[in-house]
């Protein structure tokens, strides 16, 4: 992985082999950002997405098999628990330009991997919320 800041942004590019998750909390540790949108685009393997059935309260997971183009990655960091917390959502694309996306839970890079992350210069929380069962972003304490 490597990275490079340009203003209040982080210009990042993940190699073969570099786990999404990992590589981005790498450079969120690193430079201190504590939140941030992030956008992205690249190809990727061994990769878990999921969905949210809100009467289910839980996430339903699949794993997909084979290599996939990122044709969208996009998400938010934020704080839950006085911890960085990433909240990534992907749309990917398999050879036979079928379509797949939801949650993402992980993704290990194949080709490259060109990743904005637009730091906010104000820290946002996560609180728990009873209805969903999720820590949704706390917009009253911003």
């Amino acid at each position: 992985m490597e990275y490079q800041k340009v203003d209040n942004n982080y210009l990042i590019r993940l190699k073969n082999g570099d786990e999404i998750f990992e590589s981005i909390y790498t450079v969120v540790k690193k430079e201190q950002i504590d939140s941030a949108w992030i956008n992205g685009l690249g190809a990727c393997e061994n990769v878990v997405i999921g969905s949210f059935p809100i009467s289910k309260k839980k996430y339903i997971k699949k794993k997909l098999n084979g290599d996939y183009e990122i044709i969208n990655l996009v998400g938010n960091l934020s704080c839950k628990e006085k911890s960085p917390f990433l909240h990534l959502h992907v749309t990917l694309s398999d050879h036979d330009c079928n379509v797949y996306g939801g949650h993402l839970f992980t993704a290990t890079i194949t080709a490259t991997c060109e990743i904005i992350l637009f730091e906010i210069n104000k820290k946002t929380n996560r609180k728990y919320d009873k209805f969903t069962g999720l820590y949704l972003l706390d917009l009253e304490n911003v």
